[in-house]
């Protein structure tokens, strides 16, 4: 079949690579210049799956206190009119319970784990190389109240098969030693967890696709994809500046540009567009920098060292503020990673250097926050895959997996009962 995917970021482009391999024809459809140049471009490029628990929860209430009161909350709503938000709150707090978080929280830190194992077949099978490292993330506590957070959670995702190991404060120094003057109080290591340079895959492996000399893929970049239902919503027709998109089967990998592109099929899609932040630094003292990525519990900084043509460089992200569609920063947004990576790692990194990074994305978040993959309930040829929300790194084979098994009329890989619908 001839297939046409829109958007090339990591989920497009993971989706372009499986069905590639089933033997189909695959064109894929870009706005931007080059893949991996929206939300796939500056993210934490931890793949967290150990981390992998559902937002809403029996305390989302509270977390929506705080991001009300409190002006240091990584969590801000600040478009609070916003019809849109009200009726993806609405089902997102609907799942705020216990029952329901455990339900989505097995099938969230399962699909997490299977995804993993997805990225590493597709890295060992195309050697695309962006420095992935499975050698666990360091997550540490700098009060006792996130310390026996931490330990609870240990205690949900041991339940669910992880290897996550509660680490004295003289463990994590040992582990961490740059940690040795920061006020940290103990730590848990998430032994399969990893990291890599999400943006280098996404466009390696994009660059492999277009070489294959059997049926390579091609891109298209540039392009704007437009959608017009036909036949009330029995039939569509897709078109870009170029003229009209002809395919047997399309798949609508937008990330948070997909609720828009629903919308112009009168599709409901229940995607919200949620910002977050990211800063990336030079390094300038090595023996000061965390040599593994983490996350801190207490502000829920996350970090993750890289390397750049350059020399070596962090990554540092945080926030969740759902604003609708702007997209825009300041430099008061990027005030608590550098305070808070200093309380940390002080000395580590070359924060007045010209050629630091700021970066704003939206991350495109479901009420559950499981993805949607799933073929669309009246257009037999459009199929969804989307909803990744901030673990796309750690979801993108895996979601391309089972939609492929979709469109080949297989079996779904990993079951889907519990991911979130159209």
């Amino acid at each position: 079949m001839k297939i046409i995917i829109l958007g090339a970021g990591l989920i497009g482009v993971a989706t372009a690579y499986y069905l590639w391999q089933d033997g189909h024809d695959v064109e894929v459809i870009e706005r931007e210049p080059e893949p991996a140049s929206v939300t796939s471009y500056a993210n934490a490029c931890l793949i967290s799956a150990s981390r992998a628990l559902p937002w809403p929860n029996p305390g989302s209430r509270g977390t929506l206190w705080r991001s009300l009161t409190d002006a240091n909350a990584p969590m801000k709503v600040t478009k609070w009119l916003d019809p849109t938000l009200w009726r993806w709150g609405r089902e997102f707090m609907s799942y705020a319970n216990e029952a329901d978080f455990a339900r989505l929280a097995r099938a969230k830190l399962g699909f997490a784990r299977f995804c993993q194992d997805e990225l590493e077949a597709t890295l060992a099978a195309t050697d695309v190389d962006c420095g992935y490292r499975r050698d666990g993330l360091l997550y540490v506590c700098r009060n006792d109240a996130t310390l026996a957070a931490a330990r609870a959670r240990v205690a949900l995702v041991g339940a669910q098969g992880y290897d996550v190991r509660l680490l004295s404060r003289d463990d994590a120094v040992t582990l961490e030693p740059a940690l040795s003057g920061a006020g940290v109080v103990g730590a848990t290591l998430a032994v399969s967890d990893a990291q890599g340079d999400s943006r280098c895959f996404t466009r390696a492996l994009a660059r492999w696709l277009a070489s294959r000399r059997e049926r390579p893929v091609r891109f298209r970049f540039g392009e704007t994809v437009t959608a017009k239902p036909l036949q009330r919503m029995r039939a569509l027709e897709l078109s870009t500046g170029a003229g009209r998109l002809q395919a047997d089967a399309y798949v609508a990998a937008l990330g948070p540009h997909t609720a828009a592109f629903g919308r112009s099929l009168g599709r409901g899609v229940p995607i919200y567009p949620v910002k977050g932040f990211s800063l990336t630094v030079p390094v300038r003292d090595p023996g000061k920098a965390p040599t593994r990525g983490g996350i801190c519990e207490d502000s829920l900084i996350a970090w993750c060292p890289l390397n750049s043509p350059d020399g070596p460089t962090m990554r540092i992200t945080t926030g969740a503020v759902f604003c609708g569609d702007d997209n825009s920063y300041r430099d008061a947004d990027f005030r608590a990673h550098r305070e808070h990576f200093e309380a940390l790692f002080p000395g580590a990194l070359a924060w007045d250097h010209p050629s630091i990074e700021r970066w704003a994305c939206q991350r495109p978040m479901t009420p559950s926050t499981l993805p949607i993959i799933q073929r669309d309930p009246t257009h037999a040829n459009l199929y969804w895959n989307c909803g990744q929300g901030h673990i796309g790194w750690t979801m993108s084979c895996g979601s391309a997996r089972v939609l492929a098994d979709l469109i080949a009329s297989r079996a779904p890989s990993f079951d889907l009962a519990d991911m979130q619908r159209v």
